[in-house]
Order: C-alpha cells, then sequence, then structure tokens
C-alpha cells in the first residue's frame, strides 16, 4: 500500500511541477500584452517532530506531547489557488507507551510508516495580503502501516513479574520459591509480536489502517523560496489494535482496568524546512521623481541639531547641547584632540601628550605606560595573573547526604519524615525523578558522619553524594561512602524537635514554575495520595520566625495562600498540637499508629552498604568476621550487618569487637520484623509498657 502511495506520490510532484497556465491573447484588451508566466511551482520539504500515541494503554490521555518518539516527515506540496495548498507526504517513525500501575503493567512500541494526501486552507479570504505568518488548518486521507511489540523478557530471558511492592522479579509473587525470587531490570527491548500472541483470539488481523488526519500551523517565509512552518497534527486511526488492546480485551495482562472505547490515535508535533522551485522575475527599478517629496527640507537637515545642516557637517551625531565650529565638529580649545566637553584639562601646553581625558602626561604616566608595554619586569603582570588564577582554581567539593530518589509518587508517611528534617532539600529533574538531600558540608568525614546518623535514624538509603555545576548528585563511591571515621556524634539537629514550615499549597496537578508569582526557593513533592506539595524551602524554630517570613511572602510576592505547618519525630503534626492558638482548621488525617511488638525488635551491627562489588580487602575483612548478612535494599544498595541481639548493651559490646577488627565505619541499628527503624524508636518500644 504504501509503495503505491510513494509512486502517487512522485506522479503528482512530476504532474504539479509542470502545472501552469498561458494568458490567452484574445482575452487581452488591444494594446496590452502581457509575458508568460509560471503561476505556481512545487514544493518539497522535510520535517522532523515527535509521535506521542494515544490508546488504551495510558488511557489514551497521560504524558507530555513533546516527549515522545522522533518521527520525520517528507512530503511535496502544490498551491491550487491563494488559499488552497495540496499536500503528498510520508511519515516514519515509531509509537510507544509504558504504564506501570497498580492495575497493570503494559508495554508495546510500533514502527509505523504513513502516505497520505492533504488540503492546506491559509485564511486568505480574512488575513491581511502582506502578513509575515500564514496560520492553516489541513484535513485529509491516509494510509497507516504499523508493527506492535511488546518487551516481555530481560537480556536473559526472564520473564518479567511485576510484584506490589513496585519490584521486577524472575518469580511470580504467587509461588512457591517466591522467597527466591531475583530482583531484575527491563531492558527496554520489544522483542515479542503483539499479533503473534494473539491474546485476545483477533488471529492474524491486518497491521494496517486508514486514517483521517487533521491538522494546524503556521507557516513563515524565510527566503522567496525557503519556508519554516511549524505545526501539530492529530491521526484519527480506524483501528483499536495498533497498541493490541481494546475494549473487549481482558485477562490477566488487563487486570482490573479495561480498555477504552475508542479507536488508536496519535499525534505528530513538528516542524519543516521547504523549498519552493517558483522562479521569481526581478522587477525593473525606475528612477523616478516624486512630486510629492519636499527636496529641499532634505537638503535642509540638520540631524544632530547642532545648527549645521548634514550636507557640510564634518562631525555628524553631536551629542546634544555641545558647541560645535562652523564645520560641526565640538570645539577644542587648547588643540589636544580631545573636545572641550571632554577634556579635563582645557588650557594644556600645545604639543604636550596629554591622556584620552585631555590631561597633560607627567614623566612618570610616561614611564609606567612604557613599563606595561614592555612588561619585562612582571610587575603589572602579577596582579592580573593572580586573578586569572584566582578564576581558573577548581571549587573545593561539596558533600551532600541522598537519603532518597524517587521516579514515582512518595508515601504519604515518607514525605512527613523527609520535611522533618530542618535541612533537607528537594530537587526534581524533569517529570520523573525526585531527589532528596541534606547537608552542605565541604569535607567528606563530616557527611559520612551525617550519613551514619540518618541511618540510625531510620533513613537506610541514605548515601554521600557531590553536587555537580549542574545541579545533579552523584554518590562517591562505595569505598568512600564506607570509609571509617571518629565515631563521635555529629551536631545536627535531634529528629524529635519541633520545627515549622511555610506551605505554599497542595494541588493534584504539577504546577507551572511562575504559578507562585516568580517566587525561588520552591520545594516541589510529590506523594502517593496524588498531591503535589509545594513549600517554601526553609524550617523555623519558633512559629514568630514561621509567620514573619509568611509575611514577607506576602507583601514582597503576593503569596497570600501559604500556611504554616508544623513537624515533629517525623510526623506532620496539628498547629494545637504544637502549641500554636489557632482558629484555622487543618486538614490532617490522622493515621492508625503503627502496632510495634517487643519480641520483634533487634539490634544488628552495620558494617558497610555498598552499590557495587565489594573491594577485596573489605571482602576480605568479612570473611575473616563471618556470618555476615546481606540484604538489596533501595537504589540497589546493598546492606552488610553481623549477629543478631535482643538488647542495645549487648549489640554496643559487639560492635566494639568488630572495630578492633578493623571495620571501623561499623554502627548499631535497630529492626522491626526485619524493617529497619530507628536505635532510639526500638529503645522507646522496649522501656514501654
Amino acid at each position: 500500500m504504501i509503495n503505491k502511495l510513494l509512486v502517487l506520490l512522485l506522479l503528482s510532484f512530476f504532474s504539479l511541477s509542470s502545472f501552469g497556465y498561458e494568458v490567452r491573447e484574445d482575452s487581452i484588451p488591444e494594446k496590452k500584452e502581457l509575458p508568460k508566466q509560471q503561476f505556481y511551482g512545487p514544493t518539497i520539504g522535510l520535517g522532523v517532530g515527535m509521535f506521542k500515541f494515544y490508546g488504551d494503554i495510558l488511557d489514551a490521555q497521560r504524558g507530555n506531547a513533546l516527549i515522545s518518539n522522533i518521527g520525520y516527515d517528507l512530503h511535496v506540496k502544490q498551491q491550487i489557488n491563494p488559499f488552497l495548498t495540496t499536500k503528498f507526504y510520508v511519515l516514519f517513525g515509531s509509537l510507544s507507551a509504558n504504564e506501570r500501575s497498580i492495575d497493570r503493567n503494559l508495554n508495546f512500541k510500533s514502527q509505523i510508516t504513513v502516505g497520505g494526501f492533504a488540503l492546506m486552507y491559509n485564511f486568505h479570504h480574512i488575513l491581511p495580503e502582506k502578513r509575515v505568518i500564514n496560520p492553516f488548518i489541513s484535513l485529509g486521507i491516509e494510509s497507516v502501516e504499523f508493527l506492535s511489540k511488546t518487551d516481555l523478557y530481560d537480556s536473559y530471558g526472564n520473564k518479567y513479574n511485576y510484584w506490589s511492592d513496585g519490584s521486577i522479579r524472575n518469580l511470580p509473587e504467587s509461588d512457591v520459591n517466591a522467597s527466591d525470587a531475583v530482583i531484575i531490570h527491563r531492558d527496554y527491548v520489544y522483542e515479542t509480536d503483539l499479533r503473534e500472541m494473539n491474546s485476545d483470539g483477533k488471529g492474524k488481523y491486518q497491521e494496517r489502517t486508514f486514517s483521517i488526519p487533521v491538522g494546524i500551523g503556521a507557516q513563515m517565509h524565510l527566503t522567496k523560496n525557503i519556508d519554516f512552518s511549524i505545526g501539530a497534527t492529530m491521526h484519527y486511526t480506524f483501528s483499536d489494535l495498533v497498541d493490541n488492546v481494546t475494549s473487549n480485551s481482558g485477562g490477566e495482562r488487563i487486570g482490573s482496568q479495561p480498555g477504552n472505547k475508542g479507536n488508536d490515535k496519535f499525534l505528530m508535533s513538528s516542524f519543516s524546512i521547504s523549498y519552493n522551485f517558483l522562479k521569481h522575475k526581478k522587477e525593473d527599478v525606475i528612477n523616478t521623481f516624486d512630486e510629492d517629496i519636499d527636496y529641499l527640507t532634505y537638503d535642509n537637515e540638520d540631524e544632530d541639531g547642532d545648527g549645521v545642516i548634514d550636507f557640510i557637517d564634518e562631525c555628524p551625531w553631536t551629542p546634544e547641547g555641545v558647541e560645535v565650529d562652523d564645520k560641526g565638529c565640538p570645539l577644542d580649545r587648547d588643540t589636544d584632540f580631545v573636545p572641550n566637553y571632554k577634556d579635563d584639562e582645557l588650557e594644556s601646553r600645545e604639543g604636550m601628550p596629554v591622556s584620552p581625558n585631555g590631561v597633560e602626561m607627567t614623566d612618570e604616566m610616561i614611564d609606567e605606560i612604557y613599563q606595561r608595554y614592555l612588561d619585562s619586569t612582571g610587575v603589572f603582570a602579577d596582579i592580573e595573573n593572580k586573578l586569572i588564577a584566582a578564576e581558573k582554581a577548581p571549587k573545593n567539593k561539596v558533600y551532600r547526604v541522598q537519603v532518597g530518589s524517587f521516579t514515582e509518587a512518595i508515601d504519604a508517611d515518607l514525605v512527613d519524615k523527609f520535611l522533618s528534617i530542618p535541612d533537607v532539600e528537594i530537587k526534581t529533574f524533569g517529570d520523573s525523578l525526585t531527589v532528596i538531600a541534606v547537608g552542605n558540608y565541604d569535607n567528606l568525614p563530616e557527611a559520612l558522619k551525617r550519613k551514619m546518623e540518618l541511618t540510625k535514624q531510620g533513613f537506610d538509603a541514605a548515601i554521600v553524594v557531590t553536587e555537580e555545576k549542574d545541579g545533579k548528585l552523584i554518590s562517591v563511591g562505595d569505598e568512600a561512602n564506607n570509609m571509617a571515621v571518629e565515631n563521635q556524634s555529629l551536631n545536627s539537629d535531634n529528629p524529635n524537635e519541633l520545627l515549622f514550615r511555610i506551605q505554599l499549597g497542595a494541588f493534584s496537578k504539577k504546577q507551572p514554575i511562575n504559578s507562585f508569582n516568580k517566587l525561588t526557593n520552591i520545594m516541589e513533592i510529590k506523594a502517593d495520595d496524588g498531591l503535589y506539595k509545594y513549600l517554601y524551602s526553609g524550617s523555623y524554630k519558633t512559629i514568630e520566625e514561621a509567620a514573619s517570613q509568611k509575611l514577607d511572602l506576602a507583601i514582597d510576592y503576593g503569596v497570600n495562600d501559604a500556611f504554616i505547618v508544623a513537624y515533629k519525630g517525623g510526623k506532620r503534626i496539628p498547629l494545637t498540637e504544637a502549641g500554636v492558638k489557632t482558629t484555622h482548621k487543618e486538614n490532617i488525617i490522622n493515621k492508625a499508629s503503627a502496632k510495634y511488638d517487643k519480641a520483634a525488635i533487634s539490634f544488628k551491627i552495620q558494617v558497610g552498604i555498598y552499590k557495587n562489588q565489594l573491594p577485596t580487602e573489605v571482602l576480605s575483612k568479612f570473611i575473616e568476621i563471618g556470618d555476615v548478612d546481606q540484604k538489596m535494599g533501595e537504589n540497589d544498595l546493598t546492606r552488610y550487618t553481623v549477629g543478631n541481639f535482643k538488647t542495645l548493651d549487648e549489640a554496643e559490646n559487639f560492635k566494639k569487637e568488630i572495630i578492633e577488627k578493623g571495620i571501623g565505619g561499623a554502627f548499631v541499628i535497630a529492626l522491626h520484623e526485619e524493617k529497619l527503624i530507628p536505635v532510639n524508636k526500638a529503645i522507646e518500644i522496649l522501656e514501654g509498657e
């Protein structure tokens, strides 16, 4: 089908390129001769853009139309009349969608080839004839060929099994050997043909369909023969099988969320450059005199207003108010070539060298200029070299502790736990990555101490990172992350200390950057309750400090809807509980407190946490200790621990033995039913009634 369309495209091009007309002689009044001319010429163009799929996977509405798969457009256009243009085109590219949710996990990628015809209307009837930009709309018919595949297996042939905790493993969660399941990752190689799978029993259905393209855009003439166009076209297909999911699809792969009822469609947002072959006749330049022009006025014009007409003014554009001579040049009383209005010394001696501001130069000034010219002593270069060296000197590294990195919405309780850290900073990169970091240290040992302290407080994914110029956080590496430091407490904030923050709002949709009147220092975080929370990046120990800052935001930036929130012990608490009297009713959902069992509390000694393979010297120490347990955590980090104790004293004594064996960074951690909790929380549970 596509080959036939290409042949039709080429035939149309050659037929349209010869399209033109000649003015018949018998239709021209006598004594008027019009030359024969080519009225229209074909246009060939090449475009590039983005394909965005709207179908059953991702439910046809989600995603950014400008962040998708690249596509290409090759076209030939021919203008029929001043307001209509025909377009023959071929599109190449791919469509894809990846859905990852609790309800279902689906993905596909389809290579598509499109050939079609469209009519373009440019509103010539209602727009000015001489215009820079030509808006247009288009409508047509096209044929679409697609070959859809899905990614079901990794590069080692393991089938993806999506577990309820969000991980992908090599065994189903319900498998009897599920405890031995290994975490695997998608390779994004779409190896399985969807039609061959025949999941819905549709057999060998046609992998081609017709489509109606509806577009809008604008065209701008860069030169007489080169045009630039930008636009977007929605392609409404007659098929619902591009992603191999229909409204009748069912089974385990569809889950509890069925397909939608409409056919699949896709959007192409693109820009293109085109060249037209229309020959433009050079217009003869006729020199005539306009009787309405007052040439005498032009002859007597004085543009700089110095009283000397431009025709004889030797110094045009003299500043306003400057006294000039009869040639229009500024006066120079002492003839030192510095005009009076710039001269700081109007009576310089004749023939004496002067500075740029007209001051006679002394012997010392002349000698300094000469020395700078020779620059053999380095007296003057020394200062400049120091300035250049200071600019080129490498800046000291800044170390921070990353406590979390997320590509999905974050648990609401964990959000409150992060916001309870006074110096927390939340950074978002694009629409998918959120990084949580704390601290700002100029040396690695202090950062490592803070990491150990945060790990004891329950932030088991904490790692030391450095900040790059572009703001990205890079791990300092396993060896540095496990470097032994002096086991002394760092002067940090108490995790149970009360602090206040200013929340700018909570929204169901992501807000634009300028939503808060160009206010900077804003932290954005998305919780799994579906809300985007926006907070001013700063914490306050007293309600008075927070209230003062809130008032400044209202006065300086017009942010009037902000409100104060309180945090303590890793949780958000009502302002009344924080000792604040208020008439404002806070929207805080009190979740049921977690129940802890004293018998399930245990203590272990953490001897390291590594992302990659263990260094040889570390492995030898672990072998010497013996019975080192390992457990995979967040961000592909593996935690290594030894021992299992019911009391903190037993754990502390064993920790001293471990340190004596050369594991200087060892420290005690607490667990409840194998889930990491803060050590002070474990002590509180054991001492409770």
